[in-house]
């Protein structure tokens, strides 16, 4: 998979800044299905039928319904917007059980939304087959696309089909197979080769979706490790990177891991010209069955590193009766020594004046997703029970969730039957980071929100900027991202101290972007820039 983030920060320069280095996240462009019928999906597997022009290792898979709709696909916002003014022809790759239109969109442009076919008709069933789509009408940048695998109108199928993609990308040329100019999605990662130890090591590795998205890690795919009970203590991965990882101003490595015992993880750098180093995370794990960002220290190597290796599970012997399953995510590198904590929200609301409690459970429900599920009945979530520890009344639940505006309601015992009559129907927050909030049953608005740590803080100018921009932070700044209006992250910034930093701004192109300022204490402060 190709890190368009990383490419695109490369091209600022500035000073007491370092930039962090996203060495593999395991992440496709989010792919949004709808029209699919009640089986329909879409998910990133390995390459069923890795032959003739498609033998790479991942793949999308869209199942798509006999029940659905002609125009059954799915959209996604990219990250890197197809100029249309230079390329004009979007190539993909498909995998069919059935010869049918397929068709391609592109919305929000400067030329409107346009819908086209392939100009090359699908001939291939049960094959890897490259169709083009003509875009030679459309000006200026997309980011937002929509695909159609099976645009059969009406639709006769009689049970579910199974559609596969891949390698999305931009040219100026329609023959299929031409060189690629702007990949859009190849759905790869890095390459990760087995440490193993001969025949009886069957250890493997898989793309899966994230099967526990709580606490640090709310990702939708992290990688399986598979690890053989007869396997190595180095039992893991090596690879040659894409793009060598800089340990120069970035020192430490950071990889979020899920193991189900307590044992040692090791991080390795190697074939840099400051020498081979392989090190124990500076925080042991003391947890199991939880997401974990373990953290390793390089500060005494400095320069460029093409292979790493990452050793989860450093048991010597290894003493495992039974095969085991571990899960990591999230490898990068940047300048903090400190273990991503993860942003929590505990929500509270004051029952004084709900009536009797006695024996009556308190739940939280709401359009929550990941493990809270959304408007889950009230009693049918056991994380979303709320607690009065101090019996003072006053009920409270933390759950962890992403950064969004989140709508929810309290309910007083199981069940729909008993909501909270606060005017204004479910209440709605906007959440970013660490957040405290409390409420009173029967009572609009929140009676308290905290303030942020951030705020009068930090100032940013000139704004509008040209070429250089100045912040000035009286409080710390753990790290600074700047992301376009279309929510593209154009760049992301560790900084040292407090005092006054420039960035250099110069290659920004006209427009609004969106800065934000990430607080030690896992506050946020997001602030409009102009570029003139």
């Amino acid at each position: 998979m190709r890190k368009i983030t990383l490419l695109i920060v490369l091209m600022f320069t500035f000073t007491w800044v370092s930039m962090a280095q996203v060495i593999e996240n395991f992440e496709s462009i989010k792919m949004n299905i709808f029209a699919q019928g009640a089986n329909g999906s879409v998910s990133v597997v390995a390459n069923p039928d890795p032959s003739g022009i498609n033998t790479s290792g991942i793949v999308a898979k869209m199942v798509r319904g006999a029940d659905g709709d002609p125009w059954c696909g799915w959209y996604a916002t990219i990250p890197v917007p197809i100029d249309f003014n230079t390329n004009k022809y979007v190539h993909v790759k498909v995998w069919k059980p059935r010869i049918s239109p397929v068709k391609f969109k592109i919305e929000e442009g400067e030329t409107g939304n346009i819908e086209v076919a392939s100009i090359n008709p699908q001939t291939v069933v049960n094959g890897w087959e490259e169709l083009v789509f003509d875009f030679t009408t459309a000006t200026g940048p997309y980011a937002k696309i929509v695909f159609f695998p099976d645009f059969e109108d009406p639709l006769t199928l009689t049970e579910d089909i199974t559609v596969y993609l891949d390698d999305i990308y931009v040219n100026n040329d329609p023959t299929p197979g031409s060189a690629p100019v702007q990949f859009i999605e190849d759905y790869e990662h890095i390459t990760l080769n087995l440490l193993a130890g001969g025949a009886e090591d069957l250890s493997k590795f898989t793309l899966v979706p994230n099967p526990d998205k709580s606490g640090v890690n709310l990702s939708d795919y992290v990688m399986q490790f598979d690890r053989d009970k007869d396997g190595q203590p180095w039992g893991g991965f090596w690879s040659q990177l894409p793009v060598p990882t800089d340990v120069t101003d970035n020192k430490f490595v950071h990889v979020k891991a899920w193991k189900p015992r307590v044992s040692e993880v090791k991080f390795k750098l190697e074939g840099g010209t400051a020498g081979t180093l392989e090190i124990p995370s500076t925080n042991a794990q003391t947890e199991t069955n939880v997401w974990v960002d373990y953290v390793f220290d390089f500060s005494s190597k400095t320069g460029t590193y093409p292979i790493i290796a990452f050793l989860p599970d450093f048991v010597d012997p290894v003493g495992l009766t039974d095969d085991i399953v571990i899960y990591f995510d999230d490898i990068l590198v940047n300048n903090d020594p400190n273990p991503m904590t993860p942003p929590q929200l505990t929500l509270n609301v004051d029952m004084s004046e709900a009536g009797d409690m006695t024996g009556v459970p308190v739940y939280l429900s709401g359009a929550l997703g990941g493990a809270y599920g959304t408007w889950n009945e009230p009693g049918t979530n056991a994380l979303l029970e709320m607690t009065d520890p101090d019996g003072d009344k006053i009920y409270t639940v933390t759950i962890f969730v992403p950064d969004g505006l989140y709508a929810f309601k309290f309910f007083k015992g199981a069940g729909w039957g008993a909501g909270d009559p606060a005017p204004g129907g479910d209440r709605v927050l906007n959440y970013a980071g660490t957040m405290n909030v409390t409420y009173k049953w029967g009572v609009q608005g929140a009676l308290s929100i905290p303030e942020n740590s951030l705020t009068g803080k930090i100032r940013m100018f000139p704004n509008p900027v040209n070429g250089e921009l100045i912040i000035s932070n009286s409080v710390d700044v753990k790290e600074v991202s700047i992301t376009s209006m279309l929510g593209q992250l154009v760049g992301t910034y560790s900084i040292s101290g407090i005092g006054r930093t420039s960035i250099n701004t110069s290659d920004l192109t006209t427009g609004m972007y969106f800065v934000t300022f990430y607080g030690k204490d896992g506050s946020r402060l997001v602030q409009k820039l102009i570029k003139n």
